[in-house]
């Protein structure tokens, strides 16, 4: 096995490691580009990345970065033994982040796992592969043995930590995806939209098949409405790929993604299971009207907001319709916000590990040394 360790910045005061080796689109890479453009300006972070990342170290240069190369099947057995070489580097760091990472051991003084995939706790009826549910098993089992490794495990959204709760974890973080985007869509709404209908994401349970029995019908009320289809082409089911309605448009830069949505005049998500309300957040904000399936991310996401609970014919859940210029945003946070939160409760954590080990090694008092 052969991992490609480099370094961006010479000099990295700041003592925290955020792994993001095994994420680089999505909500993972969202983060991933908020957190190394904040700590760029705050004295620097050590950042492990994907290949496909490596622009990043140019992007924000006041971050040190290892740039991780490994196969899928080099993950599969060994999955940690590069942070050997990345600690022969740094030291231990203050807080160890590990996003979508299992815990393999304990790397720093604050150890933090994110659960990136909720799919992998729970019994959640949605279409997988046998393939990929026993890649999900198998993960699921690293993670528990992980967990029993973190000072803090995190999750995006109060749906998840309930799931993580009735896995018997406790105290879980909550840190939900920033929403600059969306934040911004308030301040500066979109004017001029496309006749056509954007759904991001063409994994199985994404039910891709709902999202265009909702297009079908939205279109009877649009003529001329096309419905647009963002993400890996060979999970696209054959009849929707080669109809002439439907536009394939592959895996695009998150750049791509955001102007599609503000070109939208509808997004539509049918997903069945969700970690947080990520993708549903950037179509409600950004695209001019949008149908969401009622599951509790897409819930907490639209709490105290306007919107209809709708019927679409062949769909067998009630989907949530929801107008741009009616939303306020009273769930969303900026990314700054939430590197803040992160670097807060990493900070009191290794106060309180710190205090604990001190009290431990303290000497008894006088009064009570009899």
């Amino acid at each position: 096995m052969t991992r490609t360790l480099r370094t961006g910045a010479t000099h990295v005061a700041h003592p925290f490691l955020f792994n993001f080796a095994a994420t680089y689109s999505g909500g993972g890479y969202k983060r991933l580009h908020a957190f190394c453009r904040s700590f760029a300006t705050q004295g620097g972070a050590w950042f492990a990345l994907h290949p496909h990342c490596l622009p990043l170290t140019e992007e924000f240069p006041g971050n040190g970065y290892f740039i991780v190369t490994h196969s899928h099947l080099q993950r599969l057995f060994d999955d940690w033994s590069y942070l050997k070489r990345i600690g022969a580097h740094i030291g231990r760091p203050q807080l160890y982040y590990a996003y979508g990472i299992p815990l393999y051991r304990r790397f720093g003084q604050v150890n933090w796992s994110h659960l990136q995939n909720v799919l992998l706790f729970g019994q959640h009826a949605v279409p997988l592969s046998a393939a990929r549910r026993l890649k999900f098993r198998l993960l699921s089992w690293r993670f528990r043995q992980g967990f029993r490794r973190a000072d803090v495990i995190s999750a995006e959204s109060a749906y998840s930590i309930g799931v993580l709760a009735a896995a018997g974890w406790r105290d879980v973080f909550l840190s939900i995806n920033g929403s600059d985007d969306e934040l911004e869509a308030l301040r500066k709404p979109t004017g001029q939209r496309e006749p056509i209908a954007t759904v991001v994401g063409t994994i199985s349970y994404k039910a891709l098949e709902d999202s265009y029995r909702t297009f079908k019908q939205l279109q009877q009320a649009h003529p001329g409405l096309k419905l647009v289809l963002i993400g890996e082409p060979a999970w696209i089911p054959d009849n929707l790929r080669s109809n002439p309605d439907v536009i394939v448009r592959g895996l695009l830069g998150r750049a791509a993604v955001i102007e599609y949505l503000h070109r939208s005049r509808f997004y539509i998500s049918t997903t069945r299971v969700e970690n947080s309300f990520n993708c549903a957040a950037e179509g409600a904000f950004l695209a001019a009207e949008s149908y969401l399936s009622d599951i509790p991310p897409h819930a907490e996401l639209l709490a105290g907001e306007r919107f209809e609970r709708v019927a679409v014919a062949g769909v067998s859940q009630l989907m949530l319709r929801v107008a741009a210029n009616q939303l306020r945003g009273i769930h969303l946070k900026s990314w700054d916000t939430i590197v803040t939160e992160t670097i807060e409760h990493a900070r009191r954590v290794l106060r309180q590990s710190e205090a604990s080990s001190v009290g431990m090694l303290a000497p008894a008092s006088a009064g009570n040394d009899r």
